[in-house]
């Protein structure tokens, strides 16, 4: 293996490390999932965007949207009547991981691109000089 593509594979392996690292951290911040009375949600569901299982008590009680699922937007004074706080910054907190997994993935991708697109020019600025 030649130097150029440990030196990639080192400073990729960092990229997505800290990528990770980061991931790991957001997750681990969540305590609740985005509607009234839900757990935590599984990773994967929340980087899939799956949408989640309705409470049961909100069916059998028929309550509008409004009292239970904090996705929708509403007033702080709604947020705070349904007690919907924790659920509203879960939901917050799903978009930022779900963004931050993006933004992981592209930044990646540019490195990617901007590593070898600069190999390739030192290269032939070195062979040019030589």
């Amino acid at each position: 293996m030649n130097l150029i593509t440990k030196a990639w594979l080192v400073s990729q392996g960092l990229l997505v490390l800290t990528a990770v690292i980061i991931q790991a951290t957001f997750y681990r911040e969540i305590k609740v999932g985005p509607m009234l009375g839900m757990q935590k949600r599984d990773y994967w569901d929340i980087i899939k965007n799956v949408e989640p299982q309705i409470p049961k008590f909100a069916i059998e009680n028929n309550l509008p949207p409004k009292r239970y699922d904090a996705r929708l937007e509403l007033s702080q004074s709604e947020i705070e009547r349904a007690n919907l706080g924790a659920y509203r910054k879960a939901y917050r907190q799903e978009e930022g991981i779900r963004m931050a997994f993006k933004g992981g993935i592209l930044v990646n991708l540019i490195y990617f691109t901007l590593y070898h697109l600069l190999v390739r020019y030192f290269k032939k600025q070195l062979r040019r000089n030589n």
